[in-house]
């Protein structure tokens, strides 16, 4: 009879003990997921300032004499609950040639037209300018330094359609 004590008490600790890993796993993964959702907000942010840093860095050679290199650094800031995170925006840009591929590797022409509007013709790439945009914040959620890239070209060449010079074409890199 006191064997049969013994292993009921023994029985009922590892029951305790089991609810008490479940409850702490719980807690754990609730915490863990307060964690995604506090860095996808920084990384929204993120991807935001690399964006909107194109956008800025088209304005300012819009117009000018352009080859390469950095255009620009500047400093945004994001609220995130009551600390407010400074974001570094640097953008670079490079003249050059763009082709259109589709997704089967085939390249798409673009149309030129002539003074009067009238199709005179396709070219294999034009001109434009390539822009490259880094937003970084120094001191992530484990103090290390986080960034999110944003890449975009515009169409400047003379000789294409109106509605494709100026307009932003953003690529997904994998």
């Amino acid at each position: 009879m006191i064997e049969q004590k013994g292993f009921a008490t023994v029985l009922g600790l590892c029951l305790i003990l089991i609810v008490a890993l479940i409850v702490k796993g719980l807690a754990e993964a609730e915490t863990n997921h307060a964690r995604e959702i506090s860095n996808f907000e920084m990384e929204q942010a993120l991807q935001n300032a690399a964006e909107s840093g194109i956008y800025e860095a088209a304005e300012i050679v819009n117009g000018q004499t352009f080859t390469s290199g950095k255009i620009f650094t500047t400093t945004k800031t994001f609220k995130h609950g009551e600390q407010t995170i400074n974001i570094t925006v640097e953008v670079w840009g490079k003249q050059g040639s763009i082709a259109n591929y589709n997704e089967y590797g085939t390249n798409l022409k673009y149309k030129i037209y002539d003074e009067n509007g009238n199709q005179i013709g396709k070219k294999n790439s034009v001109e434009g300018i390539y822009f490259m945009s880094r937003a970084t914040i120094n001191s992530g959620i484990w103090d290390e330094k986080i960034y999110r890239r944003a890449y975009a070209y515009i169409i400047t060449d003379n000789e294409v359609s109106a509605e494709y010079r100026g307009k932003f074409y953003f690529m997904e890199l994998p």
